[in-house]
């Protein structure tokens, strides 16, 4: 038998090593702990007269014994030291066992090491110590000449013992699996919150990205046109087309602005109000279908990215075509359609394939997509005769 047959673990570390439920609980205190060491030493001062008046000096001896092994299981809960728990619980039991040449209390001792190496230890090296104790009642027997009588029942207080700490162990064991199962819940938790945060935070700098990305480019090219109208001597009347287009972008950039904002508050938007707006600015025309209904914010901003983005690509790529949105509230779902012609070229005032087709970071698609597929939606884009086609369809 070597020490790994009794693992002493600290009390603290008994339970789930946690200060939560099982602190106190699976642990024996340190004031129990000396409540039991001294009504040990008391029954075994009585039952052997132990004393420096005692009638047998071997009974101050066992005395002695019974008490050093359970002081030292005690502290050996403490500091984890395998080794001395193993020596302690076997003097104990042994100490115990021969106590049963004088009395039965001895049987109560075995017990108690019994107890004490089931609880702290594996099933195998408890029960060889127990049995030490067993066995050293029947020597002590043999040697005083009692009857066996004795070694049944120091054989019964191990077994008492032994299913008594079984019992401790597999509630401590309980005990700390419901404390790791609190804390793996706890941890739980703080994941998903963590990651409604980290995904809070994306949605916020997807909204800023949107609209700053989207305006700003925009009103930096009208900048750069404007500039080389004025160095290019235009005309007064173009100069100020120029500056109305410069004002209407910086309009709509607050009008995005504003509906982000919603959209973060989460509140519900009415898609076809602010259809209406941006296709009017836009020269676009507007066709609705089925009872108009507030949407989502997810839904509603979603499809609103993607008539805004496809407008803009309409006027980038095929300035001058004839541009449709169709919205149709379906039952459980809205479905929004953009579609254009092929391009005439630009007309009057309006602006050149050079000035916007090379803008933007070529992500419209992919960004459109992405941003109707996390509102439950789907999404698609291609070619449609002449023209392009752009729909999305989303829950709501």
């Amino acid at each position: 038998m070597s020490a790994d047959h009794l693992r002493a673990v600290p009390d603290d570390h008994a339970g789930s090593g946690l200060d939560g439920p099982t602190r106190g609980r699976g642990a024996l205190s340190p004031v129990a702990g000396v409540i039991g060491l001294a009504g040990l030493v008391y029954g075994a001062v009585s039952a052997t007269d132990a004393g420096l008046g005692g009638r047998d000096p071997v009974g101050l001896v066992l005395t002695v014994g019974v008490g050093l092994g359970f002081a030292g299981w005690l502290f050996s809960r403490h500091t984890g030291r395998a080794a001395l728990a193993l020596g302690a619980v076997l003097l104990l039991a042994v100490s115990g066992g021969a106590i049963m040449a004088f009395s039965g209390f001895g049987a109560v001792a075995v017990g108690v090491a019994g107890l004490c190496a089931a609880t702290r230890g594996e099933l195998r090296g408890a029960v060889l110590l127990a049995g030490a104790g067993v066995v050293a009642a029947w020597v002590a027997l043999a040697v005083t000449g009692h009857g066996f009588v004795g070694v049944a029942a120091a054989a019964a207080g191990a077994l008492v013992g032994l299913l008594l700490g079984i019992s401790r162990r597999q509630q401590q064991a309980r005990e700390r699996a419901d404390a790791e199962l609190v804390l793996e819940r706890e941890r739980g938790v703080v994941e998903h919150e963590r990651a409604e945060l980290l995904a809070e935070r994306n949605r916020i700098a997807r909204e800023v990205h949107d609209v700053l990305a989207h305006t700003l480019s925009a009103l930096s090219v009208q900048m750069t046109a404007l500039d080389s109208l004025v160095e290019a001597g235009a005309e007064a009347a173009d100069i100020r087309a120029a500056i109305g287009r410069n004002r209407r972008l910086v309009v709509e950039g607050l009008e995005e602005t504003r509906r982000a904002v919603q959209a973060l508050r989460d509140q519900p938007v009415a898609l076809d109000d602010q259809l209406s707006a941006l296709t009017a600015a836009q020269g676009a025309t507007l066709r609705t279908s089925g009872p108009t209904r507030s949407l989502p914010p997810a839904a509603g901003v979603a499809l609103l990215r993607v008539a805004q983005e496809s407008l803009t690509n309409a006027r980038k790529h095929a300035p001058g075509a004839r541009v449709t949105v169709d919205l149709t509230y379906g039952e459980g779902h809205t479905t929004l359609t953009v579609t254009n012609t092929t391009s005439p070229g630009p007309g009057p005032g309006q602006d050149r394939p050079t000035e916007l087709a090379s803008t933007g970071s070529g992500y419209g698609l992919h960004s459109m997509r992405e941003r109707v597929e996390l509102a439950g939606g789907t999404f698609g884009a291609g070619p449609e005769g002449e023209g392009w086609r752009v729909g999305a369809e989303v829950p709501g």
